[in-house]
């Protein structure tokens, strides 16, 4: 396992702008972390490693849309900024798995610590310099950082330190207060979403940023409106044209669910282009002095297909926890046959979200 020499530098924003002038490229990087090993297992196989070890996930993305997949496991550090790290490149085997298991994958994360950040390169070898540039989510960071520059060298550091005016830096006594780790929050942003935000970033997204920065709504704030609004505007397309039809939905860990009969024109077309949108609106009241409309609104984005047996239940449960509480209890305990015939009567497609909007004009 190898032993490498890290040491972490507080910048400002004129000393960043700075370094990213002088980078050679830059990545995208998202980090999780995880308290066990269970699901690493899961995909490595049998490793000499304890399932209870702390681990972290990271994905990266570089501006030719190459992604990566990396386990890794670090120590604390210890005199001379030094630590051991051991990482295991998931990439093929993750890329291999089967729906299921990425969506296994993908819950797993929805609720861990994570990080999310655009890493520019000052430089890449024999010693690693880089900027990491923290991007904003729906809520602050446990520290509050924008900017950190991370040196890996067998050098001195003072080398690097005065040629690119870094400092002192964080001192071993701080070190674990910036790290990763601690600077992670538990975000409500999909994972697949916080992959597009990194994607965007770097220019490679399909889904452009909105126009009207002054209109746009935190996705913490869509998120709630996607949890809230009656009904929405599900969207496929045939080939030839888009086709919208309203539906009651329910919103559940980074995916929106509907029901509707077992054939049909949109069950037709995502068989055959997957890619869907959603659409809601809410608060909705023309303004007729202003020749305006106040509104909020979200737009959701991902891939959509049929679902069946557990997921199928919990999301015809979590349809009538939402528009017939008074029956949900009902339906779990003394109506079980009712429920199952229910199931079996229709059918339940699943939205899994990649980006989401929203907006909102004011009166």
């Amino acid at each position: 396992m190898p032993i490498e020499r890290e040491k972490k530098y507080l910048i400002d924003e004129n000393q960043a702008t700075k370094l990213k002038n002088m980078a050679k490229f830059s990545i995208g990087v998202v980090q999780w972390y995880l308290p066990d090993c269970i699901l690493l297992l899961e995909l490595l196989g049998e490793r000499d490693f304890s399932k209870s070890r702390e681990w972290r996930i990271r994905y990266t993305v570089d501006k030719k849309g190459n992604e990566t997949w990396i386990a890794a496991f670090k120590s604390e550090l210890v005199e001379g900024f030094q630590r051991v790290e051991e990482e295991y490149d998931l990439t093929k085997f993750i890329r291999k798995q089967n729906t299921d298991m990425w969506e296994r994958l993908f819950n797993e994360l929805s609720s861990k610590p994570v990080v999310v950040k655009i890493r520019h390169y000052i430089s890449d070898t024999p010693t690693e310099i880089v900027l990491d540039e923290f991007m904003q989510l729906d809520i602050p960071y446990n520290i509050d950082i924008k900017y950190m520059v991370e040196i890996e060298t067998e050098d001195e550091f003072e080398k690097y330190e005065k040629e690119y005016d870094l400092g002192e830096g964080i001192s071993t006594e701080e070190f674990d207060i910036y790290t990763n780790r601690n600077i992670a929050i538990e975000s409500q942003i999909p994972p697949r979403v916080l992959i597009t935000l990194v994607k965007q970033a770097l220019g490679i997204s399909p889904f452009p940023k909105m126009r009207r920065k002054d209109r746009e709504l935190p996705i913490r704030d869509a998120i709630e409106l996607l949890k809230i609004g009656e009904y929405g505007f599900f969207t496929t397309y045939d080939g030839n044209y888009p086709y919208a039809v309203p539906v009651n939905y329910v919103y559940k860990d980074g995916a929106i669910y509907f029901h509707c009969a077992s054939s049909g024109k949109k069950l037709e077309n995502i068989s055959v282009h997957k890619n869907v949108s959603f659409s809601v609106v809410t608060k909705a009241k023309v303004l007729p002095e202003q020749l305006s409309t106040a509104y909020e609104s979200v737009i959701a984005f991902g891939q959509a297909r049929v679902v069946d047996g557990e997921k199928k239940k919990m999301a015809l449960l979590e349809l009538v926890r939402k528009y017939s509480p008074q029956t949900y209890g009902k339906f779990t305990q003394s109506r079980a046959e009712e429920f199952e015939s229910e199931c079996s009567n229709t059918t339940v497609v699943k939205l899994i979200i990649e980006y989401i909007t929203g907006k909102r004009r004011n009166e």
